[in-house]
């Protein structure tokens, strides 16, 4: 049975609350260790207060250290020794799984959708509740969930979409597969985007960002729409630099969030190949090395913040990659730069980096299903009935929570 409460039914509403603050007292407790983040600062605040899991931290081999990157189960048990009052995480940072209604679609229909990507859809369609009336897609891309709707349940699907490339493809799917879904280009952070809702009923939405989703839930309890249908992501991606809550217990937490705590929720990824992993630990290495030299440059011992840096750079030399970043903060590099020297310190805090983040990524699916239930609960206040599930399995994405509310 999934988590759930509906307004107007205290016990339900208690399980739903009480989960909430339970996560909230596990966050509140823990948040010198979650907070701190190992990329932006050389030495940890808390080190000193866990001088033996700063220890057995730093011994762990990379063998180890990949396993318990992997196993969450696995890395709590390693870091309970270390960490009194750890263990509840193991149970508060979990919900059941939503009942799946499973159908088959027509021969070729997932074709043009990339593999994981329809698994995501059919997984996330096979577990809506029962919909009667238009139903409206936010943030649809090619509206491979709307479409996905419509063949499973014969609704109609307005599909809203800020790509106009996006949307002229979407169509044509539809119109190839003879199917009731119609994509509108729309802003739906812009005023006045909420009226291209028309009469939908429902509303569905798969991996909608920040404040997109945020949108989404006040367009449906403004028009009291019959259903909502989300799985959040990306909580960090808002215009404010602090974390303003749905609901009203999330604003009596006491826990203030920043933008930076929120993209903790969403480090987490299983779908990188080794290449992409590879990749990926290279550029930290060399933003690391950079930052080793910007911090002696500068004679200021503080992160400075670098922009997105296009992928091509970092084809080039460790020293292309520096020139680069230092002319993005206007940063004079002098000739004479011991570049191997700067990069391998780059190495040697990616490989600390690596280690002190364990204790974070801990709790990084806590803060996630914290983030999730503010939203439920705010749905809650407004009437609806509302249940907090997983929509699929964590190897598929590990955003797999769904809001499934309905008034």
């Amino acid at each position: 049975m999934a988590y759930a409460a509906q307004s107007g039914t205290p016990a339900e509403s208690a399980d739903l609350q009480g989960h909430f603050r339970q996560l909230n007292a596990l966050l509140l407790t823990h948040q010198a260790l979650w907070r701190p983040a190992p990329f932006c600062l050389p030495v940890l605040p808390w080190e000193s207060h866990y001088p033996a899991l700063t220890a057995a931290l730093g011994a762990l081999r990379e063998r180890e250290l990949a396993a318990l990157e992997t196993d969450q189960e696995a890395l709590v048990n390693w870091l309970s020794p270390y960490i009194p009052g750890l263990e509840p995480v193991r149970a508060l940072d979990t919900v059941p799984a939503l009942a799946a209604r499973h159908s088959d679609y027509p021969a070729g229909f997932e074709r043009d959708i990339p593999g994981r990507k329809w698994q995501q859809v059919n997984a996330f369609a096979a577990c809506l509740d029962p919909l009667e009336g238009a139903v409206l897609e936010w943030c649809a891309g090619k509206a491979h969930l709307g479409r996905a709707i419509c063949q499973r349940l014969g609704t109609p699907v307005t599909a809203l979409e800020l790509d106009a490339g996006l949307c002229a493809k979407g169509n044509a799917m539809s119109r190839q597969l003879q199917l009731d879904v119609h994509l509108e280009q729309c802003d739906v952070l812009s005023p006045g985007s909420t009226s291209r809702a028309g009469h939908t009923r429902h509303a569905v939405a798969l991996h909608a960002c920040g404040d997109l989703h945020r949108r989404l839930i006040a367009t449906v309890t403004e028009r009291r729409m019959h259903s909502l249908h989300l799985s959040p992501c990306c909580y960090h991606l808002t215009a404010s630099p602090q974390y303003h809550p749905f609901s009203q217990d999330g604003k009596d937490s006491g826990l203030a969030l920043s933008r930076d705590d929120c993209r903790l929720a969403v480090q987490e990824t299983v779908t990188a190949s080794a290449a992409a992993a590879r990749r990926r630990e290279k550029k930290n290495a060399w933003r690391l090395g950079f930052d080793a030299l910007q911090r002696q440059l500068r004679g200021v011992d503080d992160y400075l913040p670098v922009p997105s840096i296009a992928d091509v750079v970092f084809e080039g030399s460790f020293a292309d990659f520096c020139r680069h970043a230092a002319d993005l903060k206007a940063l004079p590099l002098p000739a004479a730069t011991d570049w191997p020297y700067f990069e391998q310190r780059g190495w040697q805090r990616q490989a600390r980096v690596s280690r002190m983040e364990l204790p974070r990524h801990a709790l990084r699916r806590a803060l996630e299903l914290w983030l999730v239930l503010d939203r439920a609960l705010c749905l809650a206040e407004q009437g609806y009935s509302v249940t907090v599930g997983t929509f699929c399995a964590r190897r598929l994405t590990p955003r797999n929570l769904m809001i499934r509310a309905r008034l």
